[in-house]
């Protein structure tokens, strides 16, 4: 605290003149008592007590009137961060301008995003010329290239009103971060954080990183300015689970969506909308009721009628904005794979051991048939014999599944070829052979693959197992038995006399277990691929299984499933999203990718790939929608990038939680600017200080009637012990 007016300080020497007068009175006149009055000094010698002691009450009362009523003349004054009113220290100033959907919520007077940017220009209205001022909404928070840095307020203004809601949501601990890293390359003596935001809790919780750390020796002051304080009517659609794994021509691909109702009451007859972009657009309505506070599923089929990365949306029709604020979570988009040819390698040990596997491809493609009932060679087939491998192993990286047929051994280099493979996401199945030697694959292979070991084959002669479990679950079994049917699936079963006895473990699914507890097929996962191993050949030496119902979808789909390495994942809007380019087969084609959105066609990115082997699609996905990623004209990957859910919580957060958050971890003092103070006020008091004289004068005042009032007890009490006294 500090004084605008330190001369008139000189007036607290009045304080002696209460006092002087008090000692004045104090000397009296020599008392001669009378003897007939002598019995009266007992009584009145407690009443001589209180009165001096109501004597000195007054006489510190009326110092204290002095000294206060002099310090208002003072005029004190409390200084902001800034210093006192009229300083020109030069100030870093960065506006960080809550951008997300949330901001949405409306208020009695608007959005809350309407109310943010009126603050903000508020803020610029008391900024200082030579002031150095940031403005940053925060979904540009890290984006290359963007700097926020205005030299020209009449330009800031404008950006500010410009700004837009977004569809990218930053955590809390990248906006500290991204702070404290322009701070520090300020040299200003003063650094002001100001974050204008709707206190959503969601995102101004979560662990921060020590790099946020805001201590030091420059004085960083953190502004939290309020807008908002209703949580806003919102119905939402969260996830779109693409139930289907496999995709195939023709076949039906299954989806299952979650919308959710955030408000307190029920609502009902929402439509819910299915499209799929192709050359024949597909799109299917549904309508559906939602309990208050809760969610409800809704599914939908289609048949793609294309081959390639495609893509579609879901989307909850906002109709009534009484239930539904809030458009931007309303639509989500998802992104398939339907594969037009799958190219694999099929190794045997002589040509008749892939006999049946051939045929039940072979039969497959008899039923995929193009718009005009042709037959479509779906399986591109490369065959070789067992001895052969060897030297083919160094080409894997050309097929999308490597099949081995009766292999009897591995040498040291297919197996390592073979494990480079997997682990960089193919797939491999693999039928043993009679004679094949259980140590080689042990030793050689198995232990590379970090697989258990083998321990030996089962069976014996006129014995026989058949299925007991069947994982349905399984993307492999899927569609393969009619719905309900799945308990009558035993009697597909075939008759199995000797195999290998495979041996789970905590990287293996066992997807057919058999009745003397063995496993008859089993996936096993390494890096980012998969292995398939059956326990019995693809013949009729050891089971009839080639002669079931059984075989040609389970061998076919078996295929398939290995041959979607590369499934397509979903991206969030502004979050990281690796790719890696060795896994783009279309690479050695060319040195640049192209990216493009479905939303916004025209607008097209393009990065080389002699500058990386993974890139980072963040700063590419900046709002809900499907990108594709194309070489040489062809689509070669597809991203379905959609919004945050989190962002769909509206609660906001508490003081307390702030004070957790932000002081716990930055290790500063965090000034909170709620939406029902005087915005222009408290910014002012925040920054410049405030002055105090008011508190003052009214400490004297109220001085001055606590005299007046111990002043009166004084004089009536006297006189009615004076009328006792008569």
């Amino acid at each position: 605290m500090t004084f605008l007016n330190p001369a008139i300080l000189w007036g607290l020497a009045a304080v002696s003149i209460p006092i002087i007068i008090h000692i004045f009175n104090l000397k009296r006149t020599k008392k001669i008592e009378f003897s007939t009055l002598m019995f009266l000094k007992e009584i009145q010698q407690s009443k001589y007590k209180k009165i001096k002691l109501k004597q000195l009450l007054i006489l510190l009362c009326r110092i204290a009137f002095i000294i206060f009523l002099i310090l208002a003349f003072a005029r004190p004054f409390e200084s902001g961060y800034l210093g006192f009113a009229g300083s020109k220290a030069r100030s870093t100033v960065l506006l960080l301008l809550d951008d997300s959907f949330s901001m949405l919520t409306r208020e009695s007077g608007g959005t809350n995003f309407d109310a943010a940017k009126s603050k903000v220009l508020e803020t610029i209205y008391n900024l200082g010329e030579k002031d150095e001022i940031y403005f940053i909404p925060i979904s540009k928070i890290s984006i290359p290239g963007y700097s926020g840095l205005y030299r020209n307020i009449n330009e800031l203004r404008d950006s500010v009103n410009a700004a837009q809601i977004s569809d990218v949501t930053k955590e809390l601990d990248e906006i500290l971060y991204y702070s404290k890293k322009l701070m520090d390359a300020s040299n200003n003596p003063f650094k002001e954080v100001f974050l204008f935001t709707d206190g959503q809790k969601s995102t101004l919780t979560g662990k921060i990183n020590n790099t946020a750390d805001f201590t030091g020796k420059e004085k960083t002051n953190l502004n939290l300015v309020l807008t908002g304080i209703r949580k806003g009517n919102d119905l939402s659609l969260d996830t779109i689970n693409v139930v289907t794994k496999i995709f195939e021509r023709n076949k039906h691909v299954k989806l299952k969506c979650t919308v959710t109702n955030h408000n307190a009451f029920d609502v009902s007859n929402k439509s819910v909308i299915l499209n799929f972009s192709t050359n024949k657009p597909y799109r299917e309505e549904k309508v559906v009721d939602i309990p208050a506070n809760s969610s409800a599923d809704v599914e939908f089929n289609f048949i793609p009628n294309v081959t390639g990365y495609a893509g579609g949306s879901i989307e909850l029709q906002q109709s009534d904005i009484s239930e539904d604020e809030i458009a931007n979570d309303n639509k989500k988009y998802f992104a398939i794979n339907v594969p037009e040819k799958v190219k694999m390698l099929l190794v045997a040990g002589v040509p008749s051991d892939a006999e049946f596997i051939r045929l039940a491809l072979s039969s497959s493609e008899e039923m995929m048939r193009d718009s005009t009932n042709n037959k479509i060679n779906f399986f591109d087939i490369t065959q070789i014999q067992a001895n052969e491998f060897e030297s083919a192993s160094g080409t894997l990286k050309n097929y999308q599944s490597v099949v081995i047929v009766n292999k009897n051994t591995f040498s040291n280099n297919e197996t390592d070829r073979l494990l480079d493979y997997i682990q960089s996401g193919g797939g491999v199945i693999i039928y043993p052979a009679d004679n094949s030697s259980i140590q080689n694959y042990n030793e050689t292979m198995l232990r590379k693959l970090d697989i258990p070991f083998i321990n030996s084959g089962f069976g014996s002669e006129g014995v026989q197992t058949k299925f007991e479990r069947i994982d349905y679950e399984h993307p492999v079994f899927e569609g393969i038995f009619k719905y309900g049917s799945e308990k009558n699936a035993m009697q597909e079963s075939p008759a199995i006399y000797r195999g290998w006895n495979l041996s789970p473990a905590n990287n293996s699914i066992s997807l057919v277990k058999m009745t003397n507890g063995n496993s008859f097929l089993t996936e096993y996962r390494s890096g980012k691929g998969k292995l398939l191993f059956y326990a019995v050949s693809p013949d009729m030496r050891n089971s009839n299984f080639p002669s079931v119902n059984l075989f040609s979808p389970l061998t076919v789909r078996s295929i398939m499933y290995l041959a979607n390495n590369n499934p397509v994942k979903e991206a969030v809007n502004g979050k990281d999203y690796l790719i890696d380019i060795n896994l783009v087969n279309e690479k050695q084609n060319t040195d640049t990718i192209n990216i493009r959105s479905t939303v916004r066609p025209g607008n097209v990115n393009t990065f080389s790939l002699s500058e990386y082997s993974t890139v980072n699609l963040k700063n590419y996905l900046n709002y809900s929608s499907n990108y594709f990623l194309s070489a040489n004209s062809k689509d070669i990957l597809a991203v379905p990038s959609n919004f945050d859910k989190k962002e769909t919580f509206f609660d906001r957060i508490t003081d307390d939680e702030i004070k957790n958050e932000f002081v716990s971890y930055t290790g500063i003092n965090v000034n909170i600017i709620k939406p029902a103070d005087n915005y222009m006020a408290s910014l002012q008091n925040l920054r410049n200080g405030k002055e105090l004289w008011q508190f003052f004068l009214i400490l004297a005042l109220l001085f001055v009637a606590a005299e007046y009032a111990i002043s009166r007890s004084i004089y009536f009490g006297d006189k009615n012990h004076k009328s006792t006294v008569k």
